[in-house]
């Protein structure tokens, strides 16, 4: 059985950017002599198809091979960058079946979009079956960024585009919304906005979490704004054939607030920063996901400068979200942060954004501190460095609460990874993970159904229960351990 791959050095451009034509000429070498020695070991023909990319066709034999080692030849290429102080990684997408080469070799291209679109570092490997299911190898650093202007501005006019082919724009975050999912879904209403279109925004009066309720509140101040805001069937009653669905902060299908409103969409876009896993929408007509951004706010801030003059001024209220969505996401600028997110503060702090609105927005209650102090109190090392806090079988938790005591368990000194297991609404046991950045938790959370990002992520989990959930979790971080 025949298997084709693609290799890709993740940040080749960013290496060669400040190096002259001597320090080039080396990296180049240095690349493929790492390539051509793995080549050898594992009976692979490869060829050079540009200065970043790689073709190899090998044996599934060979491929199967590698597998059971787990694809060291990424931790060799890390190891050897350290040595020569280079930020190296590669990824790689790989298929094989009985398929025609033309079917496995579009099925290993989209593998390696999968992994770069995850943050690069890592291998994704499946076979050239419609059935079939992605297997994930590596990931083990966090992603480096790739973002550039020119791609945020193609963004921005992709988007404009669609938007100029539709008549009403829906825009959807994930279950349980948090300030993220709302301040990105009110920047692209925003942009909607901007091309004369109707737009909707859509909420679960009955998944609202505390600070997402003193959003509304303050919302409405804002009467223009607040009647984008609609329920599940009354997006399913509007839409038409000229229809739009927008979906921000997420890009699983599972975890829409309304499953009927993403079933009665054709056309779907896609905005999100956490990495991309094997639930995923088909043939969205624009994809933007990048797991090196602080949040999906980020992201649609800057689409938005590309779009307004320098004498427009956004709405005091979405300026606010956009920059509480950041705050949420970097915990205070504290995580995942990088100079870009700083730039896009800075801007939204200049376009009117209130800093002390955003304090009160994310603030916690007496109530909600006193249940992140129980959960804290009920915490237990897995080993020295990662704690896992389980909650009681009988008391339900809110996902803002369960995030917080996650993060309070990492500001710990000493601790790399901590995870939450709690009850919450609708019979499902969730796990809230935080790391940082020493322990991939996305990886840990998509082997239990869920994902997120490399620090940051959470599963929910059905017809269980806490114990059983910790078990499955207890296991985990065991076999991670091997």
């Amino acid at each position: 059985m025949a298997a084709i791959g693609l290799i890709s050095i993740d940040n080749y451009d960013d290496l060669i950017e400040k190096k002259d034509d001597k320090q080039v000429s080396y990296l180049n070498s240095l690349i493929t002599t790492l390539i051509s020695d793995w080549a050898s070991e594992n009976h692979v023909f490869y060829k050079r198809i540009n200065s970043e990319r790689f073709l190899f066709v090998a044996k599934y034999s060979d491929i199967e091979r590698m597998k059971e080692e787990k694809f060291q030849f990424l931790t060799r290429v890390r190891q050897v960058a350290e040595k020569n102080d280079l930020a190296l990684t590669i990824s790689m997408g790989i298929s094989y079946g009985e398929e025609s080469f033309e079917e496995i070799g579009e099925v290993a291209q989209n593998n390696l979009d999968i992994a770069l679109v995850r943050g690069g570092d890592q291998v994704v490997l499946k076979e050239a079956k419609e059935e079939a299911k992605p297997q994930f190898f590596g990931g083990n650093t966090d992603g480096t960024p790739k973002r550039t202007r020119v791609r945020s501005r193609a963004m921005s006019t992709a988007l404009r585009k669609i938007f100029a082919e539709n008549q009403r724009i829906f825009i959807m975050g994930h279950r349980y919304p948090d300030m993220d999912a709302l301040g990105s879904a009110f920047g692209v209403a925003y942009m909607a906005m901007m091309s004369d279109k109707e737009c909707y925004i859509i909420l679960n009066p009955k998944e609202i979490t505390a600070d997402i309720q003193r959003a509304l509140e303050e919302l409405k101040k804002y009467p223009e704004l607040e009647r984008f805001v609609i329920t599940g069937e009354e997006a399913v009653n509007l839409s038409n054939e000229e229809s739009v669905l927008v979906m921000v902060d997420y890009h699983k299908p599972s975890m829409s607030i309304s499953q009927a409103v993403y079933d009665e969409f054709d056309k779907i876009a896609v905005i999100d920063h956490h990495r991309r896993g094997d639930e995923f929408p088909d043939k969205p007509l624009l994809t933007y996901i990048e797991s090196s951004a602080s949040s999906a706010s980020e992201l649609v801030a800057e689409l938005i400068q590309y779009r307004v003059s320098r004498r427009s001024q956004v709405p005091k209220f979405i300026t606010t979200s956009l920059l509480a969505g950041i705050y949420v996401d970097t915990k205070n600028f504290t995580v995942r942060t990088t100079g870009r997110t700083f730039d896009i503060a800075g801007y939204l702090k200049n376009q009117g954004a209130d800093t002390s609105l955003v304090q009160y927005m994310l603030s916690t209650d007496l109530d909600s501190y006193l249940m992140i102090s129980e959960l804290v109190s009920r915490s237990q090392h897995f080993r020295e460095d990662i704690v896992i806090a389980a909650a009681d079988e009988d008391r339900v938790y809110d996902s803002v609460t369960v995030a917080k005591a996650a993060d309070t368990l990492l500001s710990i000194n000493g601790i790399h990874a901590a995870f939450v297991i709690t009850k919450q609404p609708g019979d499902l046991i969730g796990i809230s993970a935080r790391s940082t950045g020493k322990v991939n938790v996305q990886t840990l959370m998509e082997a239990l159904g869920g994902g997120g990002h490399f620090t940051n992520a959470a599963t929910q989990i059905k017809n269980s229960s806490i114990g059983d959930v910790e078990n499955q979790l207890r296991a985990e971080l065991t076999k991670n351990e091997q």
